[in-house]
């Protein structure tokens, strides 16, 4: 088990065959300006490959700006689609800390290019042979690369954290109604911008009159022609953030730990402090009065912040389109409680009128659709198949890599057990125990990280074991999936969704109960009493009634028929004409006829000359087109559209 002095690249047996060799290359926006960028890394791969005439350069792939905390990069995945195509035999870097910043990032990207079949190789970092030295060399390795990341990402905090509590500003764009001064500069510090400063005035002013929604004061600004700083119309939820910002507090916080949403919020610990330092309130030359600035914060408390809705909770959203030509979003009503589709017209500077959907209504529709086309579709046609058994290829072969780990460490764990029962004065025992337990200490953590990753693996396999159960279904059922997942298969089959009727208005209030029993029964509306059958109602009337149902000045007869009217025609209440009486009068009697059981009877008779007219119902939502595309091409899991670059001096 002692780690032994692997052999350069240059003298191994590998250099005696062809060798497809990728040249992978990384860089981080703030390391592109410095010499870890590309043309630095392809130099040193052209002087690596050029002491091996047999390994033949086969392409060259870049993340450029990507973060080498995170293990899927757009040309990662390419690369590895080209090594699982038998493209490519080995993998060039620079160095370690190209494939990742971290230890789990750089073990993660290595597994994945080792279970696409091909092995990783270092231009100024011998790793040595495939096997036990290679792991525990790729280990030490990487502590220190996470050892450097953590110290230069510690050092920057505290520089910022420093330069905050001095009053000088930390770092990222200034505070809407302030620019900084001497950007770029040692002690650049934040002053008034004139220009946002009077939109902050404005803002106070129009906050402090009340009357108004956020949504309101962006309407506004936006008539008055005020743009935003980036140059774009004004929004309830770019404008919420505004309010919320330093000008209207009084001062700057740096690292806040009180809002905790949002894509950069301040990172905390355990305990909830910030992790990376204290929060420091930076003093601000003020826009506002002081008094103006405590109006504004009382104001400011009675607005709610708006709601994020995550695109996941809405499978549908950008696949609903209403009669003005927009794409329809996910929206949550909070006064009732209801997921709704509004049409992303409604905020627009004139509102396109389109009618909202309710979510669970035209999700139904939509999964009734999906079901019916998947089920027309030979098995093997259906969409994204082929995902799950590449996945559950990976966690077989990850599971297989976790089992020879945990083999390792135990004989690790025998051998130190044998060790500790010999001498425990010989230096020779004593300098094996070491390089034992350290190698035990190295293969553990190596363990850890294969753990965490076989988990996430299990559970995108399980997440495909759901579509694969669906899709392979004689009968689809897609609404036994997540939302998230039900999104994947409506892109995959190119749903979309069309406003048919754009005149459909929705009905306010509760239904008719009148209709709701024509509905519930199935019983046509009947024609109108001639004087036969009326002589017929009348009698059931005054035979069910006492005389005073009779003593009003509503004749029956006419509220009778306007009742009629009203179920053939679908119009309002309100709207009856006059011939048929008072409406709240003639409602009033239908309610009353309803409730005891006389309309039935009514109904019934007046069936007995000739054929009824369903009832006009109002429909709970617009009539809808619901279609679908070309499915397209499944997508291999590791593919996501990179580039393939040739960089300079590499051919």
């Amino acid at each position: 088990m002692q780690q032994g002095t692997a052999p350069c690249a240059e003298d191994n047996g590998r250099d005696s065959k062809p060798i497809a060799v990728a040249a992978y290359m990384r860089v981080s926006t703030a390391e592109q300006r410095g010499k870890y960028g590309i043309p630095a890394q392809a130099d040193a791969i052209e002087a690596f490959l050029g002491k091996r005439p047999t390994w033949r350069l086969v392409g060259s792939w870049v993340d450029p700006g990507e973060s080498g905390s995170t293990d899927s990069r757009p040309g990662l995945d390419e690369l590895l689609v080209e090594i699982s195509a038998g493209r490519a035999d080995t993998v060039v870097v620079h160095s370690l800390d190209r494939l990742g910043r971290t230890e789990a990032a750089i073990w993660r990207c290595i597994w994945q290019i080792q279970d696409a079949g091909a092995e990783i190789d270092c231009c100024n970092q011998v790793l040595g042979e495939p096997g036990l030295d290679k792991w525990l060399t790729i280990d030490r390795l990487a502590q220190t690369v996470e050892a450097d990341y953590q110290r230069i990402v510690a050092r920057t905090q505290a520089g910022r954290q420093l330069k905050a509590v001095d009053g000088g500003w930390p770092g990222g764009p200034a505070p809407y109604g302030y620019r900084i001064r001497g950007k770029g500069a040692f002690g650049s510090i934040l002053e008034v911008d004139p220009a946002e400063a009077a939109v902050v005035r404005l803002l106070a002013d129009l906050v402090i009159e009340g009357d108004r929604t956020v949504t309101g004061i962006a309407e506004e600004l936006n008539r008055r022609g005020i743009l935003t700083r980036s140059g774009k119309r004004w929004t309830a939820t770019n404008l919420h953030r505004r309010l919320k910002s330093a000008a209207f507090l009084g001062e700057a916080v740096f690292r806040r730990s009180d809002q905790q949403w949002g894509g950069h919020c301040t990172r905390l610990d355990g305990s909830g402090r910030p992790l990376h330092g204290d929060s420091v309130a930076i003093p601000l030359p003020p826009i506002l009065p002081a008094d103006q600035t405590r109006a504004v914060r009382q104001a400011l408390a009675e607005f709610a912040r708006p709601r994020r809705i995550p695109v996941g909770e809405y499978p549908l959203t950008g696949r609903i389109h209403g009669p003005c030509g927009r794409p329809y979003v996910g929206c949550f009503r909070s006064g009732d409680g209801v997921r709704t589709y509004r049409c992303s017209g409604w905020q627009a500077a004139v509102s396109c009128g389109c009618v909202f959907l309710r979510a669970e209504h035209v999700e139904e529709l939509v999964t009734r659709h999906v079901n019916a086309l998947l089920a027309s579709m030979p098995p093997h046609n259906r969409p994204m198949l082929s995902v799950s058994s590449e996945a559950q290829t990976r966690l077989i072969q990850h599971a297989e890599r976790l089992g020879s780990l945990k083999r390792l460490v135990a004989q690790c764990a025998e051998e130190l057990d044998g060790f500790r029962r010999q001498d425990p004065h010989s230096r020779v025992v004593a300098a094996a125990l070491r390089q034992l337990e350290a190698d035990k200490r190295a293969l553990e953590r190596v363990l850890v990280h294969a753990q965490d990753w076989l988990a996430e693996l299990e559970a995108r396999v399980g997440r495909d074991a759901r579509l694969t159960a669906v899709l392979g279904a004689a009968a689809p059922d897609s609404q036994v999936l997540p939302p998230s997942e039900q999104r994947r298969l409506i892109e995959q089959l190119n749903v979309r969704v069309d406003i048919t009727d754009p005149e459909f208005r929705y009905r306010e209030g509760t239904k008719c109960l009148t209709i709701q029993w024509h509905e519930h029964t199935g019983a046509p509306v009947p024609p109108e009493p001639t004087d036969r059958l009326w002589a017929r109602i009348d009698e059931l009337l005054r035979s069910r009634y006492r005389p005073h149902h009779f003593r009003s000045p509503l004749d029956l007869r006419a509220a009778l028929t306007g009742m009629l009217h009203r179920l053939r025609t679908g119009i309002l209440w309100r709207d009856l004409p006059e011939r048929f009486g008072d409406f709240r009068k003639v409602r009033l009697r239908q309610r009353t006829w309803l409730a005891d059981g006389v309309w039935e009877e009514i109904v019934e008779i007046l069936g007995e000359e000739g054929e009824g007219t369903p009832v006009l119902s109002h429909g709970t939502a617009p009539e809808l087109s619901i279609r679908s595309g070309p499915v397209t091409d499944a997508q291999p899991a590791v593919s996501f559209g990179a580039r393939v670059v040739n960089p300079v001096r590499i051919s």
